[in-house]
């Protein structure tokens, strides 16, 4: 015997299954109007962070002794890369930076240091973000927002 509601059923299940199993748990919010991905690994407490991305090596350690991320952010381009900062995003929900915007030069190494102090995680990712403009203002230094054109300019 034909039971349409055992077909409807069954297909609003496979609906709110797929729907709530692709959902992507690391995008925010936090800007309103859609989600934002935040690009990059999810790093256990004792993992180091060596990813280049836009022409910026970030190399970043969690120490624990003082409660802070430690390591460099270094242009590995043959030129200027503008508006560099680095910002590290902790599992409970915490943002660490960005600290303050540098221009480094070709081959330029900056020391990167963000405080975990009263904060506590299971993994964290970490990022180095270019350029300057989609969000500004929204807090910083001033010369543009948290993630100010950080898929705006792309270097190799």
């Amino acid at each position: 015997m034909y039971r349409p509601w055992s077909v409807t059923i069954a297909i609003a299940s496979v609906l709110l299954t797929v729907s709530f199993g692709c959902r992507n748990t690391s995008s925010n919010t936090e800007h309103g109007g859609g989600k934002t991905e935040e690009p990059g690994t999810r790093f256990g407490i004792d993992q180091t962070c060596d990813v280049v991305r836009n022409a910026v090596r970030l190399v970043l350690t969690y120490d624990g002794v003082s409660a802070a991320f430690a390591g460099t952010a270094e242009n590995v381009s043959d030129r200027t890369v503008p508006a560099v900062r680095v910002e590290v995003h902790l599992s409970n929900g915490t943002e660490l930076g960005p600290t303050p915007r540098n221009d480094p030069r070709a081959g330029d190494r900056e020391a990167v240091v963000l405080s975990t102090e009263g904060q506590s995680f299971e993994w964290w990712t970490g990022h180095a973000e270019v350029g300057a403009g989609e969000h500004g203002g929204e807090h910083g230094d001033g010369r543009g927002g948290e993630h100010a054109g950080e898929h705006s300019v792309e270097y190799s």
